[in-house]
């Protein structure tokens, strides 16, 4: 059922719902939205996934605060990879910085996103 779910087969996991009698965590009406985050997030539109998220549920980029800085770390790999090297690290400095403080893992997640600083 969570393949299904996760890759967005809204029809079979409704069918395998029904022949197998198991529920899934989350309503299946919700998968079209999900994959449209997905979708948004895997073509480097971090913005427009973020957005997306707070309309399927405005509460849980402040719930998940891993989920809302790997965004965060995506949004700056993606300016990083279209060239705006000075937009990235001034991101990086005014907002990834911030969230990266007292979180050991965010901290060492953002570590190879920013050597790229040293090729300059």
């Amino acid at each position: 059922m969570n393949f299904l779910v996760t890759e967005g087969y809204v029809e079979a996991a409704k069918k395998f719902r029904m022949e197998s009698g198991t529920h899934p965590d989350i309503d299946l009406a919700t998968i079209p939205d999900r994959m449209a985050v997905k979708k948004a997030a895997q073509c480097g539109n971090v913005e427009d996934a973020i957005e997306k998220i707070n309309d399927l549920n405005p509460e849980i980029l402040d719930t998940n605060p891993q989920l809302f800085f790997q965004l965060q770390q995506q949004r700056l790999i993606e300016l990083i990879r279209n060239g705006k090297v000075e937009e990235a690290l001034e991101f990086a400095q005014e907002e990834l910085a911030s969230m990266a403080d007292g979180y050991r893992f965010h901290q060492y997640k953002l570590t190879p996103n920013l050597q790229f600083k040293q090729y300059r």
